[in-house]
């Protein structure tokens, strides 16, 4: 049985050097965090959703719960699909 995890996504505080905005996907499974990273910039005071499901889809989650945007983040309970 898979446990529910949280994602969020938010602007990183740590820019690389090829780009002057870096968005990270934090994934906290219990004791481990995956991160993943691109260039996207959030539009109208928000993350594009389908962008958010796609990064998650290819971390080897999926998501349960309705994306929630709070102060420049936004947030969702995800599960590591069956055999990821």
């Amino acid at each position: 049985m898979t446990s529910p995890c949280v994602a969020i996504c938010q602007l990183s505080s740590q820019p690389q050097e090829d780009f002057d905005v870096n968005t990270e996907l934090l994934i906290l499974e219990g004791k481990e965090v995956r991160v993943g990273t691109w260039d996207a910039e959030p539009r109208d005071g928000g993350f594009d959703v389908h962008v958010l499901n796609d990064r998650v889809d290819a971390l080897g989650f999926m998501v349960v719960t309705d994306w929630e945007f709070l102060e420049g983040r936004a947030y969702a309970v995800v599960e590591r699909r069956p055999g990821g």
